[in-house]
């Protein structure tokens, strides 16, 4: 494992410590996102990277995807886009959290930038992000008995009508034509090794994310290859993340807290990235078998937003969460906690 620090950060002068010490480069060596991939898959190829809980039901079988695994995906991934966009290619999604969602989002780095949506905006503002981010290309999740993803994405196509469209199917609803069906796609790409030309790193534009839109119309935000590497870093570094740890995940991958601070930072430590559904803790049973998944999972640390955490606290501890070490939170301070007789989980924390 890297030794990203041999002592924890816990003060300002311990920051302080570890930034004077040495530059990042000679801590963590990785120029973009897809070299964070090929150091982790070399490092333990085998260990799992992605943990999918889909249901959250009791017995259900978790889909696990090893780092050799997720590199090959996102090497495919890459080379889909830049055979269907050509060089630098622009893509967009519209997707709940799936491990097809990383392919797609690490993928769209390598060979271009990505354009993370809200699936929950509605059409016309899903459209004008599209078109402000110069993305030619959009994935998006196919018919879907409870989500009305794939009627956005068609709408945005009719007033886009050069847009190319990549489906993830969830079901046999026959493909309209023109659009390519992900997986099969997928399937005859070359997983060894990237297409010429795919060099995007440093302070190239690995995406746009966009903002909340609380104040307005969404608006984009430019991510470089180094700024995610740094932001993931200085995670990984603050919350001791190993190869031994395992992170539940409930933000969606739309947003930077989903996709960088709780991912990213977890693949450059090597962790396994626990997704909490596709809908993330919006899904009930995500609460109210959270602490059995734990158990199952053996997660190491407990991510959430405020509301998620604080909706645990009133979930009876039914299972061994020996394994947990730590909760970490963001987006607001958490709420004062009731304190739990739980031998070695006593205590609540905010991040």
């Amino acid at each position: 494992m890297p030794a990203f620090s041999d002592y924890p950060i816990a003060t300002l002068a311990d920051v302080i410590r570890f930034e004077n010490e040495k530059p990042l480069a000679q801590r963590y060596d990785a120029r973009s996102v897809y070299d964070v991939f090929v150091k982790s898959a070399a490092r333990h190829p085998d260990h799992t990277a992605l943990t999918m809980v889909m249901t959250g039901e009791d017995g259900e079988k978790p889909r696990l995807v090893s780092y050799r695994q997720l590199l090959e995906g996102i090497t495919k991934a890459a080379n889909l886009f830049t055979s269907i966009g050509g060089a630098v290619p622009g893509v967009a999604y519209i997707l709940p959290s799936l491990v097809e969602t990383h392919l797609v989002l690490w993928g769209a780095e390598t060979a271009g930038y990505a354009v993370p949506i809200n699936f929950l905006l509605q059409a016309q503002n899903i459209a004008e992000l599209i078109q402000a981010s110069g993305a030619t290309i959009l994935v998006t999740l196919g018919p879907h008995p409870q989500l009305d993803i794939w009627q956005k994405a068609l709408a945005v196509q009719a007033s886009i009508p050069d847009l190319r469209i990549v489906r993830v199917s969830v079901s046999d609803a026959p493909l309209p034509q023109g659009v390519i069906e992900f997986s099969s796609a997928l399937a005859t790409q070359d997983g060894k090794a990237l297409a010429s030309g795919n060099t995007r790193r440093d302070d190239d534009i690995a995406a746009y994310f966009h903002t909340g839109g609380t104040t307005g119309s969404p608006k984009l935000v430019v991510h470089t290859h180094r700024n995610q590497i740094v932001a993931a870093f200085g995670v990984a570094v603050l919350y001791d993340i190993s190869e031994t740890d395992g992170l539940t995940v409930g933000l969606p991958l739309f947003h930077v807290g989903g996709a960088i601070s709780c991912s990213l930072s977890c693949f450059l430590a090597g962790a396994n990235v626990i997704v909490m559904s596709p809908s993330g803790m919006r899904n009930p049973l995500m609460v109210k078998n959270f602490w059995r998944i734990v158990a199952r999972t053996r997660a190491t640390a407990i991510g959430g937003v405020p509301t998620a955490l604080a909706a645990l606290v009133n979930v009876p501890v039914d299972a061994d969460i020996s394994s947990a070490r730590y909760a970490i939170s963001g987006a607001s301070m958490l709420p004062s906690c009731r304190r739990r007789e739980v031998p070695g989980h006593d205590r609540c924390q905010d991040s």
